[in-house]
């Protein structure tokens, strides 16, 4: 019997993350328990690794999931056994909450009296 690629083993996501950090930090390996960001990483190469990860094992992964799982090790385990989003689900419909940019801009209506339609307009 062999593993389904559907629920591929921790050892083989370990594997596919260690191989996307060599690439993206330019290292020639790196260990189960190194911590992408004292390799070099930093929040803007992590965009390049989240869609690298998606591409080779299905699965989306919010930029904040990288924050609290730094090591091979952890994303890993992460991946294999997490409630991480197969990157071919479909949304169940709800929506998701407005990005920080887009809440400030709402506030700033309310505050202002505007309404998100007459943003722009200028009275007479």
């Amino acid at each position: 019997m062999h593993a389904s690629h559907a629920n591929p083993p921790e050892k083989d996501f370990a594997a596919v993350v260690a191989e996307i950090w060599c690439e993206v930090l330019e290292v020639p390996a790196v260990g189960a328990e190194d911590n992408f960001f004292d390799l070099g990483g930093h929040s803007l190469l992590l965009q390049t690794v989240q869609e690298r990860v998606a591409l080779r094992t299905g699965k989306d992964i919010e930029l904040i999931e990288f924050f609290t799982h730094p090591t091979v090790r952890s994303l890993a385990h992460r991946l294999a056994n997490g409630e991480a989003t197969s990157a071919a689900a479909v949304t169940d419909g709800r929506r998701r909450p407005a990005g920080r940019l887009g809440r400030l801009g709402t506030r700033r209506a309310q505050l202002d009296g505007n309404t998100p339609e007459s943003r722009g307009e200028f009275g007479e």
